[in-house]
């Protein structure tokens, strides 16, 4: 048979809770939800209730668009204004909020003379006026809140109204100032130009600089020398080059046919054309006549003519040739001449030029801006008769069809919402701070003590007196009940020790404090065991209450006071209970000393003896907070069977009676009295299998 400590070995150990248990936070809702529901209502119904007692407020909203200005300024000035819209939108917000256009609206709203205006009527508006850009939109919204409706409307076109009419006045003054400014600024650039220009001339006349349209005079003479030295250098090249040709043909007895300006000669060409003809004749008569006849000679004579006019005719083309490269290299020398005679002027032009250069340039420049002052100036001028402040009111503000606050299903949405939440806030304090255990894995784990049985709330005792009927007839009308199993399972959870041990006879009940059921819970156990056949003893050890005495109606019959003083046998101080079948040794005589009486050396010997007569001795001991009594009891005990009534008994009560008690050697376990088992699994993770159970399982 496996043993009780193998048996303790092999217990299932529950695993260890998460942090965040849901199960935890479902139970707790279900037991404080009357709490957390009535806090709710309470919250609920002070938020609606306000929401009728407060004036109501009333809103107005108008919406301004900002545009692109089109005045005095030139179009392509337009772009930084509005080239960064954040600034400019923000920038024109200030306004609208700005203390002296807030004026002209309190000024032309006479709100100073409005009674229900209280303190400075500028402050009130600035605290009524709220101003806001519409997304990313060059778009204002401005509202205007008051108890007032038709006020706010006012109030919202007056500041649209008052904010376009200063933005139109700021821009006509702008348009003038800067029109005034551009034509005064004008008139003395022209002055200036004036005195540039004349400098200019009086220079060119001071050092004889005569200028065209392309630069000085000098400079167009030196161009177009040097232009013509290129062209006169190329050419003489080129004669050059036909002269050397034609020379060295004639030297060397070349072909002078080919040079090509005899080519080109009509006078030899048309000789050319005689020689063949002679020459053809002077054949034709040769053939005919021979040599030696007089026309051969004479056609021999005429082509011989022919032949030195042509030779006559190349010698002259030669000869022109080398007149033309004389011509050329004469024209090269005088054009080298004339612009050295140029480039020495021009050298002395330079120096002066630079200065020149300077009157020019400022002269230029003054040019150029007088002539954009002067574009300006007209430019503004003609705008300022047709501007346009660049704003525009796209919305104006309409009387409001209902109060903007309160807003009744808001506040009552958040009534319920700040409701739930103050509940469940005091519903999670009122369980952190409740004083009591509400579970049995609660106290195991608080005390490391095992809780032996949790014992049902009977509520059909309430009420009755303290007779007969309870618990001892309960238990014996019902020993199916739901409370009879629970004193069964104590019982077997304080036999249940290891089988090493002898059984415990000797059985102290007590508590911390009174008014835990500890008697009840002592005949209860005595009862359940006298049904399963012991012989029981019930000690009433309480010798200040004696409630067990008292509840057996043997409060006049000798007990445990007469048996530890007096000279007499623990059989004649114990009583038998007819009808329950339970020995009682009831309290007996009163004593000023029960912590002396307890503690003699008489009392452990009684014990002693008793416990060889009775299979169970159960000793109902006083709380071990009011009186030392079950401290002394327990040394002389087999175990302790410590009650705690659910949820009342506090957690420091406890430890301290545990602690009276000498730590948790003798303590078999801890019984839970009063326990309202329907309330049982709604502790999360301390959820009892007790609870659980259904009632329909138990008959009775």
């Amino acid at each position: 048979m496996q043993s009780s400590t193998d048996r303790m070995v092999a217990t299932p150990v529950p695993p260890e809770p998460a942090l965040l248990d849901l199960r935890e936070i479902i139970d707790f809702l279900f037991r404080r939800w009357k709490l957390i529901s009535c806090i709710a209502a309470i919250t609920l119904g002070a938020f609606v209730g306000a929401s009728y007692v407060v004036t109501p407020s009333y809103t107005a909203v108008a919406e301004i668009l900002l545009d692109a200005p089109k005045d005095y300024i030139s179009a392509q000035e337009l772009a930084p204004e509005f080239r960064d819209n954040t600034t400019f939108v923000e920038s024109q917000i200030s306004v609208l909020r700005s203390a002296s256009l807030l004026q002209k609206v309190v000024d032309g709203q006479k709100l100073t003379e409005d009674e229900n205006i209280d303190g400075s009527a500028l402050e009130w508006l600035k605290g009524a006026l709220e101003v806001s850009r519409v997304g990313l939109a060059d778009v204002i919204e401005l509202s205007v809140t008051s108890h007032d409706p038709e006020q706010a409307t006012a109030l919202a076109n007056a500041v649209a109204d008052v904010y376009v009419l200063d933005r139109i006045e700021s821009r006509y003054e702008g348009a003038k100032k800067a029109s005034t400014w551009l034509s005064e600024r004008a008139a003395v650039l022209r002055e200036e130009l004036s005195r540039s220009e004349e400098a200019v001339q009086k220079f060119r006349m001071e050092h004889n600089l005569l200028a065209t349209t392309h630069g000085s005079l000098t400079g167009q003479q030196l161009s177009e020398l040097n232009i013509a030295l290129i062209n006169a250098r190329a050419e003489l090249a080129a004669k050059r080059a036909k002269y050397e040709q034609a020379e060295k043909l004639l030297r060397t007895g070349g072909d002078t046919q080919t040079i090509p300006d005899v080519l080109q000669s009509v006078v030899v060409t048309a000789l050319r054309a005689q020689q063949a003809v002679v020459a053809r004749k002077e054949t034709d008569l040769s053939l005919k006549y021979g040599e030696l006849h007089p026309e051969v000679t004479a056609a021999q004579a005429e082509r011989r003519d022919i032949e030195e006019q042509i030779s006559a005719e190349i010698q002259r083309l030669i000869g022109n040739l080398k007149n033309e490269v004389e011509a050329a290299e004469a024209r090269e020398v005088a054009l080298s001449r004339a612009l050295a005679s140029v480039s020495n002027q021009s050298e002395a032009e330079d120096q002066v030029a630079v200065q020149l250069r300077d009157l020019e340039r400022i002269a230029a420049a003054n040019k150029e801006l007088f002539e954009t002052f002067l574009s300006r100036a007209k430019i503004a001028e003609e705008k300022s008769t047709l501007l346009n402040s660049g704003v525009r009111v796209i919305t104006r503000a309409e009387v409001p069809a209902g109060p903007s606050f309160p807003n009744r299903p808001l506040f009552a949405a958040l009534g319920l919402v700040f409701g739930f939440a103050i509940g469940g806030a005091g519903a999670l304090l009122r369980e952190l701070f409740a004083p009591g255990f509400m579970a049995k894995r609660q106290v195991e784990e608080a005390l490391a003590v095992p809780v032996l049985a949790s014992l049902p709330r009977m509520t059909e005792w309430s009420g009755a007196s303290k007779t007969r009927a309870q618990p001892v007839a309960y238990l014996e009308r019902k020993p199916l009940s739901r409370y009879s199993e629970a004193v069964r399972r104590l019982r077997l959870g304080i036999d249940g020790v290891p089988e090493t041990e002898p059984q415990p006879q000797l059985i102290l009940v007590t508590s911390a404090m009174q008014g835990e059921g500890k008697t009840t819970l002592a005949l209860s156990l005595a009862y359940s065991a006298v049904a399963d056949g012991e012989r029981v003893l019930v000690v009433d050890a309480d010798l200040r209450m004696s409630a067990a005495t008292a509840f057996f109606g043997m409060g006049e019959n000798v007990g445990l006071v007469d048996l530890l003083s007096l000279p007499m046998k623990p059989v004649d101080a114990i009583h038998l209970d007819e009808r329950s079948g339970i020995h009682v040794l009831p309290a007996g005589a009163k004593t000023l000393n029960p912590p002396a009486l307890i503690a003699s050396t008489r009392m452990h010997a009684v014990l002693e003896e008793l416990r060889g007569n009775f299979d169970t001795v159960i000793i109902d001991a006083p709380p071990v907070g009011p009186a030392a009594d079950a401290s002394i009891l327990e040394r002389y005990v087999d175990k302790v069977v410590f009650v705690v009534k659910w949820r009342e008994t506090s957690r420091e009560a406890v430890f301290e009676g545990i602690r009276h008690l000498g730590g948790r050697t003798r303590i078999a376990g801890i019984a839970l009295t009063m326990v309202d088992e329907p309330k049982l699994p709604r502790y999360g993770r301390y959820v009892s299998i007790e609870g659980n159970a259904s009632s329909g399982y138990y008959r009775n």
